[in-house]
């Protein structure tokens, strides 16, 4: 192989490389409240929540482990793991998906492709669109959020809720009462940019 071909091969690959840049985390903070007001609050948090962006397009995936989740009581999360989210047979949540630009709300449908260069050191409104596989279902899912970045940090926050019941989580009816069928996720998820 010639010099300039060699040179002319690195460049090429070199410049497929930054073009393609990925923020990654493997530290996300995934939190949950599935409380009911005037019973013991029923929440926790993942703090080991990976995700990646792939900011050329604003394809977005994440993959959290259920076992992760952390509970006050040892009790719940035991129940957690076995009972609700069945964590033996579906170890993990995933969400793959896209990040648009909000260019006013998400009620009026103007949104805008993905551009790594519209987002600075103040928060950018998003919208999150994809796939939501818990407990082993996959529905169609969409959310707002926020993101920023400070210099090769990616600041990703959202927050949404969710219906147990769309997922085949059975709330056992002992405890209905205490538990709400609608769950609030919170995200808060830092992205380095990956090498």
């Amino acid at each position: 192989m010639s010099v300039k071909l060699y040179i002319f091969t690195l460049f090429l690959l070199f410049s497929i490389t930054i073009s393609a840049q990925r923020y990654y985390t493997k530290t996300g903070i995934t939190e949950f409240d599935g409380s009911k007001a005037a019973f013991e609050p029923i929440k926790a948090k993942n703090n080991s929540s990976i995700s990646a962006i792939d900011v050329s397009n604003g394809n977005i995936a994440a993959l959290i482990k259920i076992k992760d989740f952390e509970f006050r009581l040892g009790l719940m999360q035991e129940h957690f793991n076995e009972n609700y989210l069945e964590s033996y047979k579906y170890p993990k949540s995933t969400f793959e998906g896209n990040i648009e630009i909000s260019s006013d709300s998400i009620s009026d449908g103007n949104t805008k492709v993905f551009n790594y260069n519209l987002v600075d050191e103040n928060f950018t409104d998003i919208i999150l669109k994809g796939q939501l596989t818990i407990k082993g279902v996959t529905k169609d899912f969409i959310t707002v959020g926020k993101i920023k970045k400070i210099k090769n940090v990616l600041n990703l926050i959202s927050s949404f809720s969710i219906k147990l019941s769309d997922f085949n989580v059975k709330i056992p009816k002992v405890v209905f009462m205490k538990i709400d069928e609608i769950v609030k996720i919170n995200l808060n998820y830092n992205y380095e940019l990956q090498n």
